[in-house]
């Protein structure tokens, strides 16, 4: 290989996985929370990537040749056939994540405002701050409406939905019309365990509640799949409405949403489960 070319691909590398290294370090510190929330954390996949990066420079720069051409036959054919069906069915989830059920004219009284994360602080982040405008808005134009919030607390961090229906109080929203669901640790609990509070709530069976028109309020990556989730438990008339996402977070949060949605779609097809929210 020409060395000219070779020293731009390897300066490419390793500039890319400078890059993905810093991108990491931004997502922990604008979300910061405690030692086993950051060691598990989606994010650092990014530090893996940008590590794999740097290093496969490293091999181009120490060796004067790709780290590919030190693979046998049978690995690199592996390699293509795992990779080309990685994002082949990357990029199918990716349609779905990018075109959920878009609620035009909602009409719904029932809102379930589903969690996005706390910092080790008791803080919103922007992403979840953005999601209770989003359901504020609605709120105010259907002053029959009642709201949940969901989201309990993970990793050592303070429960979200007590935050976030503080936040909503803060925000102008009446507290009668806020109720919570403290003990969700993900999305599937999120509907399960707010169809009972519904239920209890309006003094009336599960069924009723499944029935009803419900709003489902989150960021617009997480829509699609918590209509998949809504519809599989039960619920019949969902619609819903999605809220932005700060730009800086877009890469990470649909790339573990296609994760996300790759492994509720084989759980399913696995196990059956999310089974459907009895009566």
């Amino acid at each position: 290989m020409n060395f000219n070319k070779s020293k731009i691909i390897y300066l490419s590398e390793f500039i890319l996985g400078e890059l993905f290294i810093i991108y990491c370090m931004i997502l922990h510190f604008i979300n910061p929370g405690t030692l086993l929330s950051e060691l598990y954390s989606f994010s650092n996949i990014w530090l893996f990537l940008g590590a794999l990066l740097i290093f496969l420079s490293t091999y181009r720069k120490n060796h004067q040749k790709s780290f590919w051409f030190a693979l046998k036959k049978w690995q690199k054919v592996s390699f293509m056939v795992i990779f080309g069906a990685g994002i082949t069915i990357s990029a199918i989830n990716l349609y779905f994540i990018r075109h959920p059920a878009i609620a035009k004219t909602p009409n719904a009284n029932i809102v379930i405002l589903l969690g996005g994360g706390i910092d080790k602080n008791g803080q919103l982040p922007d992403a979840v701050k953005a999601r209770c405008k989003t359901a504020m808005d609605y709120m105010k134009s259907n002053p029959n409406a009642i709201l949940i919030t969901t989201g309990g607390a993970l990793k050592n961090l303070p429960a979200e939905a007590p935050a976030t229906k503080e936040y909503l109080i803060n925000q102008g929203l009446e507290a009668d019309r806020i109720l919570i669901e403290p003990n969700a640790r993900d999305t599937i609990q999120n509907f399960q365990y707010s169809c009972k509070v519904l239920s209890e709530y309006y003094n009336c069976p599960q069924s009723q509640i499944l029935n009803s028109d419900v709003l489902i309020v989150t960021s617009f990556f997480h829509l699609a799949r918590s209509q998949h989730l809504a519809r599989r438990m039960g619920f019949t008339r969902t619609t819903g409405l999605g809220s932005r996402t700060p730009a800086i977070k877009l890469l990470d949060a649909y790339s573990r949403e296609i994760c996300a949605y790759i492994k509720l779609n084989l759980r399913i097809l696995l196990t059956g489960k999310p089974k459907k929210i009895e009566a």
